[in-house]
């Protein structure tokens, strides 16, 4: 889905409907707190992110269907594809309602004073995941900050998709707009780490 950026202190909503032709009963949370339902999981940081590859594809928002998961990373991270040593949300705060049918988890980047909230909640056959800050962003987050979700690039080739009524197919190959930046715009790796390769230029791709 790639990452859709926040916008000052503005809640983003995204509606997944999810089944590909299949018809799923609403989802409800279980004893294990993750939302389930015949034929699809939704895990809502039953995983947390760790160790040293912060690109690592067990946490955050997962999706499960039929047993194989298709999709993952769902948080908020601050680069549209993430890197090895990308930095990545501690958990703050988890907060399951049965009730309600909701997962709330508060997630926060230590290193940049970031905090913001996920909110998932289960809606007819589908779910609805918001971003909430309760502050603006901060002004060297903007346009870097964003909801992230990944998906399983193989379980997907050459199918089609709908975002916002444009539809469009998974390629084979990754392709697409890219920009070059100076490096100063870049957000920090971890512990001073780096993934690029500068080619002896101050920017990056």
């Amino acid at each position: 889905m790639g990452n859709k950026s926040l916008l000052g202190n503005w809640a983003l909503i995204l509606f997944c409907t999810l089944g590909a032709g299949q018809l799923f009963a609403q989802l409800s949370i279980n004893e294990k707190e993750y939302f389930e339902t015949r034929g699809l999981n939704v895990l809502v940081f039953s995983n947390e992110y760790n160790g040293f590859f912060f690109d690592e594809k067990n946490a955050g928002i997962e999706l499960i269907h039929n047993g194989m998961r298709s999709s993952t990373g769902g948080a908020v991270r601050l680069q549209n594809t993430p890197e090895q040593w990308d930095l990545v949300p501690s958990l703050v705060e988890r907060k399951v309602d049965p009730a309600s049918n909701i997962i709330e988890v508060t997630t926060r980047y230590n290193q940049l004073d970031f905090t913001s909230k996920i909110i998932v909640k289960a809606e007819g056959k589908g779910m609805n995941i918001s971003v909430h800050l309760d502050k603006p962003l901060p002004e060297n987050l903007k346009g870097k900050a964003g909801f992230n979700l990944e998906f399983l690039p193989a379980a997907y080739f050459e199918k089609s998709y709908l975002v916002n009524g444009k539809p469009g197919i998974f390629p084979l190959y990754p392709s697409g707009n890219t920009k070059i930046k100076p490096i100063s715009e870049k957000v920090p790796q971890f512990a001073g780490h780096s993934t690029l390769d500068t080619r002896g230029e101050e920017e990056f791709i």
